[in-house]
C-alpha cells in the first residue's frame, strides 16, 4: 500500500466513526487503563464476538487449552449461537462481551475465532463497564477492531494474541504464561535452534 492509499483510508475511517457509533472529535483519548493481573486457578470467559465456527471442536479446544493453563472457563451466553456467518446476531455477541466484562467473577476475556463482524458490535459496547473493571482481553483477526474501540474509548489495554480455537502449541502456551501469569516484558523474536 502506497503513503496516499494508506492516508485516504485514515481519513475513511476518521468520517466513518459516527457511523459506527463511535465519536473521537468529541470524546478525546481515554485515559490509559491496564488490566489486573491473571493468575492461575481464576476464571477466563471465552466468546465469539466475530464469525460463527463450523467445526464444533474448536469449542472443546478452546476451552481444554485454557484448563490446560490451569484457568478455568465459563462460556458466553451466546457462544454457540449461529446467525449467518456470524456467532449470533450483534446483540448477542455483544451482550455476552459486555456481561464477561460485567462479572467479577471472569478475570480475562478470551476470543474463540476471528473472521468477520467484530465491527459490527462496536456501538454496543459498553464502554463504561469496560473502564470500571479493565481486563485482559486477547485475540486476533478480525477481533482487531474491538482492540482499537477497547484502546480509543476506554483507554484499556488488550493483547493481540491467539485465539481459544488457534494453536496452543508450546510457544504460545509458554508465552501466555510469561505475560499473564509472571508479568514479564517479552521480547518476540525466532527462537535459535
Amino acid at each position: 500500500m502506497n503513503k496516499r492509499s494508506f492516508l485516504k483510508s485514515l481519513g475513511l475511517l476518521a468520517t466513518s466513526s459516527p457511523l459506527l457509533g463511535l465519536d473521537f472529535a468529541t470524546t478525546g483519548p481515554s485515559p490509559t487503563r491496564y488490566p489486573n493481573a491473571l493468575q492461575r486457578g481464576q476464571t477466563v470467559g471465552i466468546i465469539s464476538p466475530s464469525a460463527a465456527t463450523a467445526d464444533r471442536m474448536e469449542f472443546t479446544y478452546a476451552k481444554e487449552a485454557m484448563e490446560a493453563l490451569g484457568l478455568k472457563v465459563k462460556l458466553g451466553a451466546h457462544f454457540k449461537n449461529r446467525f449467518g456467518h456470524l456467532a449470533g446476531t450483534d446483540e448477542e455477541r455483544a451482550s455476552d462481551l459486555n456481561a464477561m466484562f460485567a462479572d467479577p467473577e471472569v478475570k480475562a476475556i478470551i476470543c474463540l475465532r476471528g473472521g468477520s463482524g467484530a465491527s459490527r458490535i462496536l456501538p454496543l459496547i459498553d464502554y463504561e463497564q469496560v473502564k470500571a473493571n479493565p481486563k485482559p482481553f486477547l485475540g486476533y483477526s478480525d477481533i482487531t477492531a474491538i482492540h482499537c474501540a477497547l484502546q480509543s474509548q476506554a483507554g484499556l489495554i488488550s493483547f493481540h494474541g491467539p485465539n481459544g480455537s488457534g494453536a496452543w502449541n508450546n510457544f504460545n502456551s509458554t508465552q501466555f504464561q510469561q505475560l499473564f501469569f509472571e508479568q514479564k516484558l517479552l521480547t518476540y523474536k525466532n527462537e535459535s535452534n
